[in-house]
């Protein structure tokens, strides 16, 4: 019986990072290059961001729920580093759960869930000449994404995030 649970959730385990290990492979090429900018934000950041502000409650529900947020965008629309992603998500098991077409403005939404809990989300916007994926990672529901949509302090009322807000709808 010790010996299922343990291959049990090594599989579980191994599915887990590689769903994950592709978009940690596309931050580890492009990070740091010419004409790119990263961010990534650890668990740590949110939890100190919680302790400053404790009425927050959308900063109290992330501190609790993200694992990771990372930002990577490309100013060189050329690079086509955005068709590189999507071209792996087909084989994750991402879920295109939104797009939204604005002129030469394309969003897409996808997700990566098990059952009601969303373990990773993906932004990936072309802008013009700009790329754009945000990558977040935790245990969020739908309903908690789309918060982060409304929040100011996330989504603003002209991010792309702000179109999280249409979700639950």
């Amino acid at each position: 019986m010790k010996r299922l649970v343990l291959i049990v959730a090594m599989v579980i385990a191994a599915n887990i990072s590689f769903g994950q290990a592709f978009i940690d492979e596309v931050f580890n090429k492009y990070s740091g290059q010419p004409g790119f900018t990263s961010v990534m934000i650890t668990p740590q950041l949110f939890k100190l961001l919680a302790l400053v502000d404790k009425t927050d409650t959308d900063l109290q529900m992330i501190s609790e729920k993200m694992n990771s947020l990372r930002i990577l965008v490309s100013e060189d629309k050329v690079v086509g580093f955005t068709e590189e992603v999507r071209a792996k998500m087909d084989k994750k098991n991402y879920l295109n759960i939104m797009e939204v077409l604005d002129g030469s403005q394309k969003v897409n939404f996808f997700v990566q869930q098990k059952g009601d809990v969303i373990t990773d989300f993906l932004l990936l916007a072309i802008d013009g000449k700009e790329e754009v994926l945000l990558s977040i990672s935790g245990n969020l529901k739908l309903s908690e994404l789309s918060k982060l949509g409304t929040s100011s302090s996330f989504g603003g009322s002209s991010g792309h995030l702000s179109l999280l807000k249409n979700l639950e709808n």
